[in-house]
């Protein structure tokens, strides 16, 4: 079982000599960094912090969709008179959450994260590369001052871990630390059966589509130890942007006998830059967080994101050349 990283005692004092806080996660929120965000605004207030939550959004994936309402697009200039000290979580490099760096710029910036990705970003840091989510590194925070948990807070820092662990798929051997957060949690009032259906169910007939068309598309390479589809533009606009599964393409994919690594690659509006999702089967020892890293994106070992230029095959055939070391 994994030593737990202890929270970091720069962290703890900065907490303490400030009142006022800015949480922000990345763009284009999931369900681990916006729940992490809402978990630790409940710490804050118990601790008697007054806190913004704030995120550039959007607010795509159906089941976050409608906490948005939570949440500032912009930081009001009144409360950053105020001096608060910020906390970024779920992103430890500030290209990850858009125009608010420039509107926190002159500020003290803590980051709870779980990438190794990052460009030393932040004065304050609480990283851990082995923690599976960053709700739980909340969670250490939440024992650190022996704070109680609420049903509430218990349901969304079980979400975040569920959500970045694949609903605990991703979960090896001696990680017997994740079911005993799992047990704390389930035992603090949250739901595995309610995360499932909220992860997995309420999906629409055209998420369902598209996954067929997606699907129904892939081209394999290296014997098959590569596993590739695209979507255009045209077809994002025809099925939508919320309520999509992309979690669930993936998993299809890697189910493929002796696929290794997936790329999902997305055309975006000016039909010049593509969005790609990486991923790899968890018995594979390609990093595919260190080849986004490359392309400037970044992410974990098995899962990650960039954005790249070019048409989508022209994207492809770069992705194609640079895994040929690994899979040729």
């Amino acid at each position: 079982m994994r030593e737990i990283k202890q929270v970091p005692q720069n962290i703890i004092d900065a907490i303490e000599a400030h009142d006022h806080f800015i949480i922000i996660g990345h763009m284009n929120p999931d369900s681990d960094s916006i729940n992490s965000q809402l978990a630790l605004a409940s710490l804050l207030q118990y601790l008697g912090k007054e806190t913004l939550l704030a995120s550039a959004g959007p607010f795509t994936r159906q089941e976050i969709a409608s906490l948005e309402s939570q949440f500032h697009a912009h930081i009001p200039r009144k409360y950053k008179s105020l001096d608060p000290l910020v906390l970024v979580v779920d992103c430890s490099s500030p290209d990850r959450i858009g125009y608010l760096s420039e509107e926190i710029a002159g500020l003290t910036v803590g980051v709870i994260d779980h990438h190794a990705a990052g460009q030393g970003f932040g004065d304050i840091t609480y990283i851990d590369p082995t923690a599976f989510s960053v709700t739980y590194l909340i969670l250490q925070m939440y024992h650190a001052y022996a704070a109680p948990i609420s049903q509430t807070d218990a349901h969304r820092m079980l979400f975040g871990l569920a959500t970045d662990t694949g609903y605990f798929r991703h979960v090896g051997e001696y990680r017997g630390e994740v079911f005993l957060t799992i047990s704390e949690l389930v035992e603090a009032g949250a739901s595995p059966r309610v995360i499932y259906q909220e992860m997995y169910g309420k999906r629409t007939f055209e998420s369902r589509k598209l996954i067929g068309l997606l699907l129904g598309r892939m081209e394999q390479y290296f014997d098959g130890r590569m596993l590739v589809t695209w979507e255009t533009c045209e077809e994002t606009l025809h099925y939508g942007e919320v309520n999509r599964d992309s979690e669930t393409l993936y998993a299809q994919m890697l189910g493929v006998n002796e696929c290794e690594v997936i790329l999902f690659v997305r055309q975006n509006d000016d039909e010049n830059t593509c969005t790609v999702g990486f991923r790899a089967h968890g018995e594979s020892p390609i990093n595919v967080g260190a080849i986004a890293a490359d392309f400037g994106g970044g992410g974990h070992k098995k899962a990650a994101g960039a954005t790249m230029e070019g048409d989508i095959h022209d994207v492809i055939d770069t992705l194609i050349g640079r895994f040929t070391p690994f899979l040729s």
